[in-house]
């Protein structure tokens, strides 16, 4: 149990409001202020605020009581106090100079807030006044038993002032159990409803076994305290779970057997048994929430299983769900007491349909061909529920012509009817009702006349008018010998064609009207047919459908067409199929409407317009003043003596051809940087076709162009970057129609200005002296106000040193401190300091946000030096480049002077033997030819020199460059000639022959200057190749090997003591050699003669090599060819031939065929004091090449322009010094030498020719 007892505290100064009289309180307080502490008073809940309260904090009073308040203040008079409520003074009395009081006889229920108030000091002490009564009785209490497994009680809180505590327990055996339930509120601040629930795990334990409970309800507040008791009836509050494991047992055509069992706690505690109450449902027939209820009262009480047989259910095939709900028999019938439901879905067992469809006469409808006509059978379905199997269709058994054919409607399109192609004679139809158990029992019957009969029939025109009600009007041309009219009518569709359900009825033959009623939320097509006996008309759709009173007008064949249309009108034409009396129509209206974009509906920004034709028979009307590119919607509706109607399809969605676009508009600048703005606009009002693109300028320049796609129609925004800050623009926007290329005007300008950024970089600072100054340039483009300038200050490798200045320019002193180097940059600075940025113009701007100065600077310059070495050094520095300069000079002009002296004593010389013989003229075949005559040809001697090569002219170039080779050998002091030497030179010793040691090896550089340089180069290495298998110089056949050593012996004439030309090398091929048609070029330049003249001439024939002195005169003359003038060629020095590539050296074998050139000084015989023209014999000893035997020169060309004879031997004087030459090189070793030296045997000595 709660303590419910006042539990209220005592003040000093309270006492009960309840005990003596009102005087004795005020009076007994009253003397405890002047005569105990009066201190206490001047605070309020012990904060002194120069007033105070009395009773203190909260005052709760019971109804009924008087309520009293005391207000005090020291050091105040009573004047300056008062008690307020609500900002409301209220009525009190002074009891002495600082205090009053508050005295209310008897207050209302409430809770408020009650103020003692210093006037003086605005102060105010506060007490909460609580006016109640104890708890009132509870008048709901009230408990249900879940299933027997838990207990719950609740009750509903009175309305009350205060807070109350509940303590509910129930009593066993006349024994409260402990402890109590306090309430427990679920949802406190929503609802006052309060619940105490026990189970079989609570404390105290639910007691299930129980007949009657017995509860104790107490209910407190600080006023007091109230009991009460309540006796339930235990089993009367049960509310059982659910039936479970429902289930059919068995199913027939019309019943089902269901099974189900009970819950446990339900069977074995509640002595007083269960009810049952079960219901069903048909699928698709019922209304979802109405239900069958059956009897079941014959089903025991107490029992865990149950079985139940339900019957008489009206339809087989069916679906059904059955529900069973359970309840105490003790519980009253309230919905609360019932258990939840079980439920079960099932499906009767099929059977056959108990009936075929119905049909009538005249229920078929034709397309009538030349032989055959299709035939459409029709009849009413049965309904979902009589259809009493799976597979539901019907089957159709037609008999004509002595055949008979069954069909079955397509699932698919319709069950109402089926097709079949005929002839024109007549046929019985029959129909059953069919599913997968079988057909109806019975059949329907329909009768179809030959064409001839049904023609015979012929309805006229058949019309109908429709009302908003659901009424319908039908007229048709009479027939009087018939005996009835079959009327039918089906859910509207585009074709004449009944797909869902065909309805039928029979009119007396008199009639020519009827009207209908039917369900108005449905479009109803209509036909009618006319019987008489056997023969029926068939079918005949409705034509003429005229609707009243606004309705759509179905089946009136109306075709609204048009013309192709312009940039602002269209030409309309409409025709009509059906054929209505004079009269009937009086005019035509048509309505248009821009329509919103694919809908259908009218663009309430234009709305809709109208053109009324009063005369009935025009058919066409123009249509003016549309708008470019729009898509209008156009209605065409017919003005009867009935009203106006509308037609179902008579309209025309129709778009008109493109024009040129009006103006963007709303364009805004907004997000403004200072490179960078946000440009945004909407599309034209008038867009008039496609819109492409956008284009965008500034200042009447194209600046950016936005293309979009045609169908865009949203707000555009683009990002125009690239700007400068702190600059004007003035933006415009063009709309372009791209397939007509038009464009429209630019919307109006809209000015802004960027945000301030950064300066563009400045140019290198100018440097001046005296005084030392920097000046620079502003930068190009300010990027704002240009607050500032900063110099940057770099001495040597210190730190930057940053200047700050206003000016253009800026004194200081060069070099002061600085040991190198000292280098300047500067650079301009922008202050953002403006309240928007420095954003002008038409643009959504933002304010600072921040006090704080943003700063922009810009990039530094380029950088300006000042070379900062002190002036002693650099004159010191100088001093030194002036003395290794003169000391250069002087170096440099004695160098010079010697190599000019040196080369002033240069004297050609020529190898002995080279020139000819001053006196002995007889060994030429021409004596009076003379080589000292510019205009006469060279000698034999000097044609054996030359490359046995075809001429090839060389370019200046290649020649400059061999001269130079040859001017880098040892040898040039001694064989550098003048181009103008033509005579006699004479002969010298050269100085270099003593030092001469060493092999000069020659490899010819490709020149990689052109193309045609390269090409020349290829085909001299071809000639080349070509030329040592051809040449007698660079064939080891030239030179016969010693039997006895193996080594080569040299071939020489015995009278003239020159070496002997070599057979030319025959290859055995089984094809013929064909000749070289490409020249060899040779670098060789015989010193001391003038160009040669040189001209192509075929290859020499074959010979054996050997020349004899008594046949060199003859043989000379006997083949030399008759000369005939020629144009000479001139030539310099440039076009000379060039020396093909030698090979590289190579280790010395029997058989190499590798030439090399050696000194002829070395030979103890050929010094230079001996000139001997005949060869001296080597010693014979041996037959071995010595070191310091002779090497045979490489050999020449002998080309002349005079012509040599082809059989003519190459001679070579083995006297004349290697000097007279550029390009040769020789050697006194040995062991480099590939070819014997020349043997100078007896002249007479025997070669063989092998």
């Amino acid at each position: 149990m709660a303590d419910c007892l006042d539990t209220r505290k005592k003040s000093k100064c309270s006492s009960r409001t309840n005990r003596g009289p009102k005087l004795r309180t005020w009076f007994w307080c009253f003397v405890i202020k002047f005569l105990g502490l009066p201190c206490i008073f001047s605070k309020c809940l012990s904060v002194d605020i120069t007033v105070a309260s009395y009773p203190a904090g909260d005052i709760n009073v019971l109804y009924g009581q008087p309520l009293e308040m005391f207000c005090v203040a020291e050091n105040y008079s009573s004047s300056d106090l008062e008690f307020t409520l609500s900002g409301k003074r209220l009525e009190s009395e002074i009891v002495n100079s600082s205090t009053i009081r508050l005295y209310i006889d008897k207050p209302e229920k409430q809770v408020n807030t009650y103020y003692c108030k210093n006037t003086k000091t605005n102060k105010n002490c506060i007490n909460r006044v609580l006016v109640d009564s104890p708890p009132p009785d509870v008048t709901d209490f009230k408990c249900i038993s879940n299933n027997l497994e838990s207990l719950n009680c609740s009750w509903t809180k009175p309305e009350s002032l205060s807070a109350i505590t509940y303590n509910l327990t129930f009593a066993v055996n006349g024994n409260f159990v402990t402890p109590p339930c306090t309430h427990n509120n679920t949802k406190k601040d929503l609802t006052n409803t309060r619940f105490c629930v026990w189970d079989s795990n609570s404390t105290p334990r639910y007691r299930q076994q129980a007949d009657v409970l017995f509860f104790t309800l107490i209910s407190c507040n600080v006023f007091g305290c109230n009991s009460q008791n309540y006796s339930i009836d235990h089993f009367s509050i049960v509310r059982p779970d659910p039936p479970f494991n429902l289930k059919d047992v068995k199913i027939g055509t019309h019943s089902v057997v269901l099974k189900w069992w009970i819950p446990n706690n339900i069977v074995d505690f509640l002595h007083c048994g269960i009810d049952h109450k079960i219901e069903y449902q048909i699928a698709k027939i019922d209304n979802t929430t109405f239900f069958h209820e059956v009897n079941a009262s014959s089903l025991p009480a107490k029992n865990r299983t149950y079985k139940f047989q339900l019957t008489n259910l009206p339809y087989s095939h069916m679906q059904y769900e059955v529900r069973i709900y359970i309840k105490s028999k003790k519980a009253p019938d309230s919905k609360e007491f019932w258990s939840d439901f079980s439920y079960k879905v099932f499906y009767t067992d099929s059977e056959r349909p108990r009936r075929p469809p119905d049909t009538t006469a005249g229920a078929f409808d034709r397309a009538v061909f030349v032989d055959r006509r299709v035939i459409y059978i029709y009849w009413k379905q049965l309904e979902e529920y009589e259809e009493a199997g799976a597979n539901f269709t019907y089957k159709v058994l037609v008999s004509q012509d002595n055949r008979t054919q069954t069909l079955f409607p397509d699932k698919n399109k319709s069950l109402s009817y089926v097709m079949l192609n005929s002839s024109l004679s007549s046929m019985d139809v029959t129909i059953w009702s069919f599913n997968q158990i079988g057909s109806s029992l019975n059949s329907s019957h329909l009768y179809i006349p030959s064409e001839k009969n049904i023609r015979s029939l012929g309805l006229t025109s058949f019309t109908k008018l429709a009302y908003e009600n659901g009424t319908y009007e039908l007229a048709w041309g009479g027939n009087k010998r018939i005996d009835n009219y079959t009327l039918f009518w089906c859910q509207h569709n585009s074709t004449n064609i009944c797909i869902g359900q065909m309805n039928f009825t029979v009119l007396d033959p008199t009639k020519s009207r009827y009207v209908i009623d039917l369900p108005r939320d449905q479009r109803y097509q209509f036909a009618i047919s006319a019987n008489n006996g056997t023969t029926t008309s068939g079918i005949v759709w409705a034509k003429c459908d005229i609707s009243k009173e606004g309705f759509v007008m179905y089946r009136f064949n109306m075709h609204l067409k048009y013309d192709a249309p312009g940039k602002s009108f269209v030409n309309l034409r409409w025709e009509m199929e059906c054929v209505l009396q004079d009269g009937i129509i009086t005019g035509y209206n048509i309505s248009y409407c821009p329509i919103v974009q694919t809908s259908s509906y009218c663009d309430k920004s234009f709305g809709s317009k109208y053109v009324y034709i009063s005369n009935p028979k025009q058919m066409n009307q123009t249509i003016e003043n549309l708008l470019p590119f729009r898509t209008y919607q156009f209605t065409i509706a017919i003005n009867t003596i009935y009203g106006q109607k509308t037609v179902e399809n008579a309209t025309a969605v129709i778009t008109t051809s493109e024009d040129t676009p009006t103006s963007p508009v709303n364009v805004v600048i907004s997000d403004v940087r200072n490179d960078s703005v946000v440009l945004s606009w909407d599309p034209p009002l008038q867009r008039n076709g496609n819109i492409g693109k956008y284009v965008i300028y500034n200042n009447k320049n194209e600046f950016y162009v936005d293309k979009v796609s045609g169908t865009d129609i949203s707000r555009r925004k683009v990002i125009l970057t690239g700007l400068q800050g702190f600059s004007n623009y003035s933006f415009t926007v063009q709309a372009c129609n791209i397939p007509i290329g038009l464009c429209s005007k630019e919307s109006r300008p809209e000015y802004v200005r960027t945000r301030i950024g950064a300066p563009s970089r400045l140019k290198a600072p100018a440097l001046e002296n005296n005084p030392d100054k920097l000046k620079w340039e502003p930068p190009e483009i300010p990027g704002g106000t240009v607050d500032r300038y900063q110099i940057k200050i770099i001495k040597d490798d210190n730190p930057p040193e940053i200047i700050n200045t206003t000016n253009l320019s800026y004194t200081l002193t060069h070099c002061e401190g600085v040991v190198s180097t000292e280098t300047y940059q500067v650079r301009a600075v922008n202050l953002d300091e403006d309240l928007y940025h420095g954003v002008i113009g038409n643009a959504v701007v933002t304010e600072r946000s921040s006090d704080n100065i943003e700063e922009f600077p810009g990039p530094w310059s380029e950088p300006s030096t000042v070379a900062c070495r002190s002036r002693d050094g650099l004159t010191m520095i100088i001093i030194f480049m002036a003395v290794f300069a003169l000391v250069g000079m002087g170096y440099g002009s004695i160098k010079i002077y010697k190599k000019y002296r040196k080369m002033e004593d240069i004297k050609p010389v020529l190898p002995y033997g080279l020139g000819e013989p001053e006196k002995d003229r007889t060994k030429f075949p021409y004596p009076e030819w003379n080589p000292t005559n510019k205009d006469e040809k060279p000698s034999s001697d000097e044609m054996l020199l030359l490359p046995n090569s075809k001429t090839n002219t060389v370019s200046s170039t290649e020649t400059k460059e061999k001269d130079d080779n040859c001017a880098a050998s040892d040898h040039t002091d001694s064989t550098a000639l003048s181009d103008s030497s033509a005579g006699q030179v004479d002969r010298q010793i050269s100085t270099s022959d003593d030092s001469s040691n060493s092999s000069l090896h020659l490899e010819a550089e490709v020149d990689k200057g052109d193309e045609s340089t390269i090409v020349q180069e290829d085909s001299s290495n071809e000639d080349s190749e070509s030329s040592r298998e051809s040449s007698p110089y660079f064939s080891d056949k030239n030179f016969k090997k010693n039997p006895t050593s193996g080594y080569v012996l040299p071939v020489v004439n015995p009278v003239s003591g020159y070496v002997q030309s070599a057979p030319a090398p025959v290859k055995t091929s089984p094809m013929p050699q064909m000749p070289n048609p490409q020249p060899t070029t040779s670098s060789y330049v015989m010193a001391g003669l003038p160009p040669p003249l040189f001209t192509t001439r075929p290859n020499p024939a074959p010979s054996s090599g050997y020349v004899m002195p008594e046949d060199v005169q003859a043989k000379s003359m006997s083949s030399f060819p008759k000369l005939t003038p020629t144009a000479p060629k001139e030539m310099g020095p440039e076009s000379l031939p060039t020396l093909p590539t030698l090979p590289p050296p190579v280790k010395p074998s029997a058989d190499s065929s590798y030439i090399q050139l050696q000194s002829l000084d070395s030979l103890p015989s050929l010094k230079p004091s001996v000139r001997n023209t005949v060869p001296l014999k080597p010693p014979a000893s041996s037959g071995y090449v010595s070191q310091g035997d002779v090497v045979i020169n490489k050999h020449l060309n002998h080309m002349l322009s005079a012509g040599q004879l082809a059989e003519e031997s190459a001679i070579l004087d083995p006297t004349m010094s290697p000097d007279a030459y550029c390009r040769f090189s020789w050697s006194t070793d040995p062991a480099n030498d590939n070819l014997h030296s020349l043997l100078a045997e007896s002249p007479n000595r025997n070669v063989s020719k092998n």
